[in-house]
């Protein structure tokens, strides 16, 4: 019996229908070659950009002391000169050909911008800038300024550009410098140049401590003592017919009193961290000494390290 024209036709389209059901699904895409990661081709700018962990001086900070001395000796002229390191460390590899960087003064806009190098890290994630005191003369950077230090042409290891969030923002590093302090580097220069006399503190004020009362001289006092625990004396004589201010400056954190023997009573002591102007100087014990050739007894310790340095400064009041 030949069926109507409509039925035929919804006959056709239910036998089409079972037979898409039927039909297997497709199989699904195949995987990425081995050892290719998707969205991390050199210049993707989809994929997680390297950025700043972290950097010494850090962003925005104040205060920065400008220079560091040190000696030199494989100059032409061996001796003290200036320089300043600045590191930036960052979350992930770089590309190490590219260590190009820019500083710039902002406060003192006259200033051309310093073009600079920096080194890498053994495994490409630390930049060290060390600025050298330029040509022209001056400090590696001047006291009291804000300075901006341009990463911008850097690069991490996929060849993505650096990603200033959240660290620096704008991809510079942004700090402020502190004021300089004459003395200090005055005795830097000593505890870079200056042969050490070695001296032992005396166990009490009684047993002839020796005399450590020299202007710009670097002592190494030993203490007595054992089982990370060490203590001494040494003796200072005031000048005759002036009053002084004391500065013991060390190569690392010792306790200090100070008595006046002659008269009998204790003197204030101001023990303070110093800025990292030079190696061999970390802190300063500063304390008044009366005229009248009197005797001081000073006492070091107690403190887990037997041996240390300081440089002694004298200063008329």
């Amino acid at each position: 019996m030949r069926l109507p024209p409509v039925i035929a036709l919804l006959a056709t389209c239910t036998l089409s229908l079972a037979a898409c059901d039927s039909a297997p699904p497709s199989p699904p895409p195949p995987p990425p070659p081995a050892g290719t990661d998707a969205g991390t081709e050199p210049g993707d700018t989809q994929a997680p950009r390297t950025s700043v962990a972290s950097s010494r001086p850090a962003e925005g900070s104040q205060g920065l002391y400008p220079v560091e001395l040190y000696y030199d000796g494989t100059a032409s002229r061996p001796g003290v000169y200036l320089r300043k390191a600045l590191t930036v460390t960052f979350t992930g590899p770089m590309e190490p050909s590219l260590a190009q960087v820019t500083l710039s003064n902002r406060t003192d806009t006259s200033i051309e911008p310093r073009s600079l190098t920096g080194q890498w890290s053994s495994d490409h994630r630390t930049l060290t800038v060390t600025l050298p005191a330029p040509e022209e003369g001056g400090p590696p950077l001047e006291a009291s300024s804000t300075y901006a230090l341009d990463l911008t042409r850097l690069k991490d290891a996929a060849g993505n550009p650096l990603d200033g969030a959240p660290v620096l923002g704008d991809g510079k590093l942004d700090f402020t410098t502190g004021a300089r302090e004459s003395l200090l580097e005055h005795a830097c220069t000593h505890a870079l140049v200056n042969t050490a006399e070695a001296l032992n503190a005396a166990p009490t004020p009684f047993a002839f401590p020796p005399t450590t009362d020299e202007g710009h001289k670097r002592y190494r006092l030993t203490l007595p003592g054992g089982e990370g625990s060490y203590q001494g004396y040494s003796e200072f004589i005031s000048a005759p017919d002036a009053d002084e201010t004391v500065t013991l400056f060390l190569s690392r954190e010792v306790p200090l009193t100070v008595r006046n023997d002659t008269e009998g009573v204790d003197v204030p002591v101001e023990l303070l961290a110093t800025e990292p102007a030079c190696a061999g100087i970390t802190h300063r014990a500063r304390f008044g000494a009366t005229a009248g050739d009197m005797i001081y007894q000073l006492h070091y310790g107690p403190t887990d390290h037997a041996t240390f340095e300081f440089i002694l400064e004298r200063q008329t009041k």
